[in-house]
Protein backbone atom coordinates (compact mmCIF):
# COMPACT_ATOMS: atom_id res chain seq x y z
CA UNK A 1 0.00 0.00 0.00
CA UNK A 2 1.40 3.22 -0.82
CA UNK A 3 1.77 6.10 1.78
CA UNK A 4 -1.15 8.62 2.18
CA UNK A 5 -0.53 11.82 1.20
CA UNK A 6 0.26 13.30 5.00
CA UNK A 7 2.57 10.04 5.49
CA UNK A 8 5.08 11.09 2.44
CA UNK A 9 4.92 14.69 3.59
CA UNK A 10 6.02 13.08 7.37
CA UNK A 11 8.85 10.83 5.73
CA UNK A 12 10.01 14.12 4.53
CA UNK A 13 10.04 16.28 7.33
CA UNK A 14 11.80 13.38 9.21
CA UNK A 15 14.71 13.19 6.61
CA UNK A 16 15.17 16.88 7.21
CA UNK A 17 15.10 16.29 10.64
CA UNK A 18 17.35 13.60 10.39
CA UNK A 19 21.00 14.82 10.22
CA UNK A 20 22.51 12.30 9.53
CA UNK A 21 20.25 11.54 7.07
CA UNK A 22 20.87 14.62 5.48
CA UNK A 23 24.61 14.83 5.32
CA UNK A 24 24.58 11.08 3.84
CA UNK A 25 22.05 12.04 0.86
CA UNK A 26 25.00 14.26 -0.44
CA UNK A 27 27.22 12.10 -2.84
CA UNK A 28 30.70 13.44 -1.98
CA UNK A 29 30.09 13.68 1.86
CA UNK A 30 28.90 10.03 1.27
CA UNK A 31 31.74 8.77 -0.32
CA UNK A 32 34.07 10.76 2.27
CA UNK A 33 32.21 9.08 4.76
CA UNK A 34 32.94 5.72 3.62
CA UNK A 35 35.77 6.09 2.79
CA UNK A 36 37.38 7.15 6.09
CA UNK A 37 35.41 5.12 8.21
CA UNK A 38 36.90 2.13 6.07
CA UNK A 39 40.84 3.81 6.36
CA UNK A 40 40.19 4.38 10.31
CA UNK A 41 38.89 0.85 10.77
CA UNK A 42 41.49 -0.54 7.98
CA UNK A 43 44.10 1.55 10.84
CA UNK A 44 43.38 -0.14 13.93
CA UNK A 45 44.81 -3.65 12.18
CA UNK A 46 47.87 -1.68 11.44
CA UNK A 47 48.45 -0.54 14.94
CA UNK A 48 47.91 -3.48 17.04
CA UNK A 49 49.78 -5.77 14.39
CA UNK A 50 52.74 -3.64 14.59
CA UNK A 51 53.55 -3.93 18.13
CA UNK A 52 52.88 -7.66 18.10
CA UNK A 53 55.59 -7.92 15.34
CA UNK A 54 58.45 -5.87 16.44
CA UNK A 55 57.92 -7.44 19.77
CA UNK A 56 58.14 -11.01 18.11
CA UNK A 57 60.80 -10.39 16.03
CA UNK A 58 63.08 -8.50 19.33
CA UNK A 59 61.01 -9.62 22.54
CA UNK A 60 62.34 -6.10 23.45
CA UNK A 61 60.44 -2.90 24.94
CA UNK A 62 62.81 -0.79 24.28
CA UNK A 63 62.87 -1.91 20.74
CA UNK A 64 59.16 -1.39 20.22
CA UNK A 65 59.10 2.46 21.63
CA UNK A 66 61.93 3.61 19.48
CA UNK A 67 60.01 2.30 16.56
CA UNK A 68 56.80 3.76 17.55
CA UNK A 69 59.12 6.74 18.00
CA UNK A 70 60.15 7.24 15.17
CA UNK A 71 56.38 7.06 13.38
CA UNK A 72 55.74 9.94 15.75
CA UNK A 73 58.99 12.55 15.15
CA UNK A 74 58.29 11.50 11.27
CA UNK A 75 54.82 12.09 11.47
CA UNK A 76 55.46 15.43 13.55
CA UNK A 77 58.24 16.64 11.64
CA UNK A 78 56.24 17.04 8.49
CA UNK A 79 52.89 18.23 9.87
CA UNK A 80 53.91 21.87 8.88
CA UNK A 81 55.01 20.89 5.44
CA UNK A 82 51.63 18.39 4.57
CA UNK A 83 49.56 21.99 5.94
CA UNK A 84 51.40 24.06 3.25
CA UNK A 85 51.60 21.12 0.68
CA UNK A 86 47.46 20.50 0.64
CA UNK A 87 46.98 24.50 0.58
CA UNK A 88 49.20 24.78 -2.64
CA UNK A 89 47.99 21.49 -4.66
CA UNK A 90 44.64 21.03 -2.83
CA UNK A 91 43.24 18.59 0.15
CA UNK A 92 41.80 16.29 -2.77
CA UNK A 93 44.62 15.56 -4.54
CA UNK A 94 46.64 15.21 -1.24
CA UNK A 95 44.64 13.30 0.67
CA UNK A 96 44.63 10.63 -2.65
CA UNK A 97 48.54 11.00 -3.04
CA UNK A 98 48.66 10.13 1.08
CA UNK A 99 46.27 7.06 0.40
CA UNK A 100 47.87 5.89 -2.15
CA UNK A 101 51.52 5.93 -0.40
CA UNK A 102 50.34 4.25 2.76
CA UNK A 103 48.78 1.67 0.63
CA UNK A 104 52.23 0.86 -0.76
CA UNK A 105 54.20 1.30 2.51
CA UNK A 106 51.39 -1.43 3.69
CA UNK A 107 51.67 -3.75 0.53
CA UNK A 108 55.77 -3.85 1.20
CA UNK A 109 55.18 -4.75 4.57
CA UNK A 110 52.52 -6.99 3.96
CA UNK A 111 54.77 -8.76 1.43
CA UNK A 112 57.62 -8.66 3.68
CA UNK A 113 56.02 -10.34 6.60
CA UNK A 114 53.84 -13.14 4.49
CA UNK A 115 57.59 -14.02 3.17
CA UNK A 116 59.28 -14.29 6.61
CA UNK A 117 61.58 -11.37 4.99
CA UNK A 118 60.68 -8.59 8.01
CA UNK A 119 63.48 -7.10 9.91
CA UNK A 120 64.13 -4.59 12.00
CA UNK A 121 65.73 -2.60 9.59
CA UNK A 122 62.65 -3.13 7.28
CA UNK A 123 60.34 -1.75 10.28
CA UNK A 124 62.46 1.25 10.94
CA UNK A 125 62.15 2.74 7.28
CA UNK A 126 58.76 1.96 6.76
CA UNK A 127 57.03 3.39 9.66
CA UNK A 128 59.24 6.55 8.77
CA UNK A 129 57.32 6.67 5.49
CA UNK A 130 54.11 5.71 6.94
CA UNK A 131 54.50 8.88 9.46
CA UNK A 132 55.49 10.85 6.66
CA UNK A 133 52.60 9.93 3.92
CA UNK A 134 50.31 10.21 7.16
CA UNK A 135 51.17 13.95 8.00
CA UNK A 136 50.28 14.87 4.54
CA UNK A 137 46.88 13.29 4.83
CA UNK A 138 45.45 14.78 8.14
CA UNK A 139 45.04 18.66 7.80
CA UNK A 140 44.48 17.89 3.99
CA UNK A 141 41.27 16.29 5.45
CA UNK A 142 40.17 18.45 7.88
CA UNK A 143 41.13 21.41 5.10
CA UNK A 144 38.84 19.11 2.77
CA UNK A 145 35.58 19.04 4.84
CA UNK A 146 34.13 22.35 3.53
CA UNK A 147 34.46 21.65 0.03
CA UNK A 148 31.85 18.81 0.77
CA UNK A 149 29.82 20.46 3.22
CA UNK A 150 27.86 23.20 3.34
CA UNK A 151 28.77 25.88 6.21
CA UNK A 152 25.66 25.55 7.85
CA UNK A 153 26.04 21.86 7.91
CA UNK A 154 29.43 21.62 9.14
CA UNK A 155 28.89 21.14 12.77
CA UNK A 156 26.95 17.67 11.73
CA UNK A 157 29.22 16.78 8.99
CA UNK A 158 32.52 16.50 11.67
CA UNK A 159 30.24 15.46 14.28
CA UNK A 160 29.16 12.06 11.98
CA UNK A 161 32.76 12.01 10.56
CA UNK A 162 34.18 12.20 14.13
CA UNK A 163 31.56 9.95 15.86
CA UNK A 164 32.33 6.89 12.44
CA UNK A 165 35.81 7.41 13.73
CA UNK A 166 35.34 6.95 17.33
CA UNK A 167 33.01 3.52 16.68
CA UNK A 168 35.86 2.13 14.26
CA UNK A 169 38.69 2.40 16.98
CA UNK A 170 36.20 1.23 19.67
CA UNK A 171 35.44 -1.70 17.39
CA UNK A 172 38.55 -2.52 15.08
CA UNK A 173 41.15 -3.13 17.91
CA UNK A 174 38.83 -5.92 19.06
CA UNK A 175 38.77 -7.69 15.25
CA UNK A 176 42.26 -6.80 14.61
CA UNK A 177 43.55 -9.41 17.66
CA UNK A 178 41.06 -11.90 16.32
CA UNK A 179 42.27 -11.50 13.09
CA UNK A 180 45.98 -11.67 13.94
CA UNK A 181 45.13 -15.02 16.12
CA UNK A 182 44.26 -16.55 13.01
CA UNK A 183 46.19 -15.74 10.02
CA UNK A 184 48.91 -13.79 11.50
CA UNK A 185 50.05 -10.22 11.46
CA UNK A 186 50.75 -10.59 7.44
CA UNK A 187 46.88 -10.49 6.81
CA UNK A 188 46.30 -7.65 9.51
CA UNK A 189 48.67 -5.13 7.23
CA UNK A 190 46.82 -6.57 4.23
CA UNK A 191 43.79 -5.69 5.50
CA UNK A 192 44.84 -2.25 5.84
CA UNK A 193 46.24 -2.10 2.67
CA UNK A 194 42.69 -2.21 1.06
CA UNK A 195 41.11 0.19 3.31
CA UNK A 196 43.66 2.56 1.75
CA UNK A 197 42.65 1.11 -1.30
CA UNK A 198 39.76 1.95 -0.66
CA UNK A 199 39.77 5.23 0.50
CA UNK A 200 41.72 6.39 -3.05
CA UNK A 201 38.94 4.76 -4.65
CA UNK A 202 36.11 7.13 -2.56
CA UNK A 203 38.17 10.43 -3.27
CA UNK A 204 38.64 9.05 -6.95
CA UNK A 205 34.62 9.03 -7.83
CA UNK A 206 34.44 12.19 -5.71
CA UNK A 207 33.08 15.49 -8.14
CA UNK A 208 36.51 17.42 -9.64
CA UNK A 209 34.44 20.79 -8.82
CA UNK A 210 35.37 21.33 -4.87
CA UNK A 211 32.22 24.06 -3.76
CA UNK A 212 32.72 27.55 -4.65
CA UNK A 213 35.49 29.22 -2.05
CA UNK A 214 35.94 25.84 -0.47
CA UNK A 215 39.37 24.55 -1.85
CA UNK A 216 42.06 25.91 -2.94
CA UNK A 217 43.10 24.38 -6.43
CA UNK A 218 46.05 26.43 -7.34
CA UNK A 219 46.17 27.71 -10.93
CA UNK A 220 48.97 27.75 -13.06
CA UNK A 221 51.28 31.47 -12.53
CA UNK A 222 49.71 32.17 -9.56
CA UNK A 223 51.95 34.18 -6.70
CA UNK A 224 50.84 31.48 -4.23
CA UNK A 225 51.22 28.33 -6.90
CA UNK A 226 55.04 29.44 -7.18
CA UNK A 227 55.52 30.15 -3.79
CA UNK A 228 58.04 28.48 -2.39
CA UNK A 229 57.27 25.66 0.28
CA UNK A 230 59.15 26.83 3.60
CA UNK A 231 58.14 30.67 3.00
CA UNK A 232 54.09 28.83 2.39
CA UNK A 233 54.83 27.53 5.70
CA UNK A 234 56.31 30.66 7.70
CA UNK A 235 53.64 32.39 5.70
CA UNK A 236 50.57 29.76 7.72
CA UNK A 237 52.60 30.07 11.12
CA UNK A 238 52.34 33.94 10.47
CA UNK A 239 48.47 34.10 9.70
CA UNK A 240 47.61 31.56 12.41
CA UNK A 241 49.08 32.83 14.94
CA UNK A 242 48.43 37.12 14.14
CA UNK A 243 44.67 36.25 13.51
CA UNK A 244 43.20 36.56 17.12
CA UNK A 245 40.40 33.93 17.24
CA UNK A 246 42.91 31.50 15.72
CA UNK A 247 45.33 32.53 18.15
CA UNK A 248 42.47 31.49 20.95
CA UNK A 249 41.54 28.58 19.54
CA UNK A 250 45.65 27.48 18.98
CA UNK A 251 46.43 27.77 22.62
CA UNK A 252 43.47 26.33 23.83
CA UNK A 253 43.75 22.87 21.98
CA UNK A 254 47.46 23.20 23.07
CA UNK A 255 46.44 23.63 26.62
CA UNK A 256 43.90 20.94 26.63
CA UNK A 257 46.07 18.59 24.97
CA UNK A 258 49.60 19.13 27.44
CA UNK A 259 47.09 18.79 30.63
CA UNK A 260 45.84 15.60 29.18
CA UNK A 261 48.00 13.61 27.15
CA UNK A 262 50.32 12.57 30.34
CA UNK A 263 47.43 12.06 32.85
CA UNK A 264 45.51 10.36 30.54
CA UNK A 265 48.16 7.77 29.61
CA UNK A 266 50.76 7.47 32.10
CA UNK A 267 48.73 9.07 35.44
CA UNK A 268 44.92 6.96 34.78
CA UNK A 269 47.48 3.62 34.35
CA UNK A 270 48.60 4.51 37.75
CA UNK A 271 45.59 5.57 39.29
CA UNK A 272 44.05 2.08 38.24
CA UNK A 273 47.08 0.11 40.17
CA UNK A 274 47.87 2.50 42.72
CA UNK A 275 45.27 3.90 44.49
CA UNK A 276 41.84 2.03 43.39
CA UNK A 277 44.34 -1.58 43.06
CA UNK A 278 42.23 -2.57 40.20
CA UNK A 279 44.79 -3.32 37.99
CA UNK A 280 44.08 -3.72 34.24
CA UNK A 281 40.46 -3.92 34.53
CA UNK A 282 40.54 -0.51 36.41
CA UNK A 283 41.92 0.87 33.90
CA UNK A 284 40.14 -0.55 30.82
CA UNK A 285 37.00 0.69 32.70
CA UNK A 286 37.93 3.69 33.02
CA UNK A 287 39.49 3.99 28.92
CA UNK A 288 35.72 2.42 27.55
CA UNK A 289 33.96 4.98 29.47
CA UNK A 290 36.05 7.77 28.04
CA UNK A 291 35.33 6.34 24.56
CA UNK A 292 31.83 5.95 25.63
CA UNK A 293 31.49 9.66 26.45
CA UNK A 294 33.56 10.65 23.31
CA UNK A 295 30.92 8.96 20.92
CA UNK A 296 27.76 10.26 23.10
CA UNK A 297 29.20 13.91 22.76
CA UNK A 298 30.20 14.00 19.31
CA UNK A 299 27.02 12.29 18.29
CA UNK A 300 25.07 14.75 20.64
CA UNK A 301 26.72 18.17 18.60
CA UNK A 302 25.85 16.76 15.44
CA UNK A 303 22.22 16.01 16.85
CA UNK A 304 22.00 19.83 18.35
CA UNK A 305 20.09 22.05 15.81
CA UNK A 306 20.75 24.90 17.91
CA UNK A 307 22.37 28.16 16.89
CA UNK A 308 25.75 27.47 18.22
CA UNK A 309 28.07 30.34 20.12
CA UNK A 310 30.91 28.99 19.33
CA UNK A 311 33.53 31.44 20.97
CA UNK A 312 31.97 31.58 24.25
CA UNK A 313 31.02 27.14 24.17
CA UNK A 314 34.03 25.90 23.68
CA UNK A 315 35.90 28.66 26.31
CA UNK A 316 33.04 26.52 28.92
CA UNK A 317 33.45 23.50 27.76
CA UNK A 318 37.08 23.46 28.33
CA UNK A 319 37.07 24.88 31.33
CA UNK A 320 34.67 22.16 32.37
CA UNK A 321 37.51 19.76 31.11
CA UNK A 322 40.15 21.73 33.98
CA UNK A 323 37.44 21.13 36.70
CA UNK A 324 37.20 17.19 35.66
CA UNK A 325 40.58 16.68 35.09
CA UNK A 326 41.48 18.06 38.73
CA UNK A 327 38.69 15.86 40.40
CA UNK A 328 40.12 12.85 38.97
CA UNK A 329 42.18 12.95 41.75
CA UNK A 330 40.10 13.03 44.50
CA UNK A 331 37.40 10.54 43.39
CA UNK A 332 37.09 8.06 45.91
CA UNK A 333 36.66 4.05 43.85
CA UNK A 334 37.11 3.17 39.95
CA UNK A 335 32.93 3.76 39.91
CA UNK A 336 33.26 7.54 40.30
CA UNK A 337 36.42 7.20 38.35
CA UNK A 338 34.20 6.00 35.24
CA UNK A 339 31.36 8.14 35.80
CA UNK A 340 33.60 11.31 35.88
CA UNK A 341 35.99 10.17 32.89
CA UNK A 342 32.37 9.17 30.81
CA UNK A 343 31.27 13.09 31.30
CA UNK A 344 35.12 14.36 30.34
CA UNK A 345 34.72 12.23 27.24
CA UNK A 346 30.91 13.86 26.48
CA UNK A 347 32.50 17.18 26.87
CA UNK A 348 35.73 16.76 25.20
CA UNK A 349 33.55 15.01 21.83
CA UNK A 350 31.65 18.20 22.06
CA UNK A 351 34.18 20.45 22.16
CA UNK A 352 36.29 18.78 19.58
CA UNK A 353 33.83 18.96 16.92
CA UNK A 354 32.82 22.61 17.87
CA UNK A 355 36.41 23.71 17.39
CA UNK A 356 36.94 21.98 14.33
CA UNK A 357 34.21 23.45 12.94
CA UNK A 358 35.52 27.06 14.03
CA UNK A 359 38.74 26.58 12.45
CA UNK A 360 37.27 25.22 9.15
CA UNK A 361 34.75 28.34 9.19
CA UNK A 362 37.02 31.03 10.48
CA UNK A 363 40.01 29.89 8.21
CA UNK A 364 41.14 31.67 4.97
CA UNK A 365 40.25 28.86 2.69
CA UNK A 366 43.32 29.43 0.80
CA UNK A 367 45.34 28.65 4.35
CA UNK A 368 43.17 26.14 5.58
CA UNK A 369 45.51 23.14 5.22
CA UNK A 370 48.55 25.04 7.15
CA UNK A 371 45.87 26.16 9.81
CA UNK A 372 44.69 22.72 10.69
CA UNK A 373 48.95 21.76 10.87
CA UNK A 374 49.89 24.49 12.73
CA UNK A 375 47.19 23.50 15.13
CA UNK A 376 47.62 19.71 15.31
CA UNK A 377 51.62 20.99 15.54
CA UNK A 378 50.62 22.83 18.57
CA UNK A 379 48.61 19.97 20.34
CA UNK A 380 50.85 17.11 19.63
CA UNK A 381 53.97 19.03 19.97
CA UNK A 382 53.91 19.34 23.86
CA UNK A 383 52.73 15.67 24.24
CA UNK A 384 56.36 14.25 25.25
CA UNK A 385 56.85 17.24 27.87
CA UNK A 386 53.23 16.54 29.11
CA UNK A 387 54.24 12.75 29.82
CA UNK A 388 57.76 14.37 31.51
CA UNK A 389 55.96 16.45 33.61
CA UNK A 390 53.12 14.32 34.58
CA UNK A 391 56.19 11.70 35.81
CA UNK A 392 57.83 13.69 37.84
CA UNK A 393 54.29 14.87 39.67
CA UNK A 394 53.48 11.11 40.47
CA UNK A 395 55.89 10.94 42.71
CA UNK A 396 54.57 13.34 44.63
CA UNK A 397 51.51 11.93 44.73
CA UNK A 398 48.91 10.64 41.53
CA UNK A 399 45.85 13.09 43.49
CA UNK A 400 48.96 16.23 43.38
CA UNK A 401 49.51 15.66 39.85
CA UNK A 402 45.27 16.11 38.84
CA UNK A 403 45.31 18.67 40.87
CA UNK A 404 48.27 20.97 39.09
CA UNK A 405 47.58 19.50 35.69
CA UNK A 406 44.09 20.90 35.94
CA UNK A 407 44.97 23.59 37.80
CA UNK A 408 47.55 24.57 34.78
CA UNK A 409 44.72 24.05 32.16
CA UNK A 410 42.03 26.35 34.32
CA UNK A 411 45.21 29.03 34.43
CA UNK A 412 45.98 28.71 30.92
CA UNK A 413 42.56 29.45 30.00
CA UNK A 414 41.70 31.97 32.25
CA UNK A 415 44.64 33.94 30.80
CA UNK A 416 43.64 33.42 27.19
CA UNK A 417 39.80 34.29 28.11
CA UNK A 418 41.12 37.57 29.58
CA UNK A 419 43.23 38.08 26.97
CA UNK A 420 43.02 40.05 23.07
CA UNK A 421 42.54 35.96 22.12
CA UNK A 422 39.81 35.34 24.42
CA UNK A 423 37.83 38.77 23.97
CA UNK A 424 38.21 37.54 19.82
CA UNK A 425 36.05 34.39 20.87
CA UNK A 426 34.01 36.02 22.60
CA UNK A 427 33.13 38.68 19.80
CA UNK A 428 33.38 36.35 17.03
CA UNK A 429 30.53 34.43 18.50
CA UNK A 430 28.28 37.00 19.11
CA UNK A 431 28.69 38.19 15.57
CA UNK A 432 28.11 34.64 13.80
Amino acid sequence: MMPSPPAKRSLRSFARRSTALHMLSGRDFRLLWMGQSVSILGDQFYLVALPWLVLYLTGSALALGTVLLTATLTRVAFQLVGGASSDMVSPRKMMIASSVGRAVVCAILSALVLTNRIGLRHLFIIVAVFGMADAFFAPALKAFIPAVVEKENLVAGNSLLNGSSLLAMFIGPSLAGLLIAIVGTGGAFAIDTVSFVFVTGCLLLMSSQPRSGSESEQLPGTSRGRTQLFASIMEGLRYTWYEPTLRGLLIITAAVEFAFAGPFTVGLASLANVKFAGGAAAFGAMLSAMGGGLLVGTLIVGATHARFSFGKTILWSTTALGFGLTLLGLVPNVIWACVLMALIGMIAGYTQVLTATWLQTKSDPQMRGRVMSVVMLGAYGLTPLSYVLTGALIQVSISFMFLVTGSLLLIALALCAFGSSGRALVLSSQAE
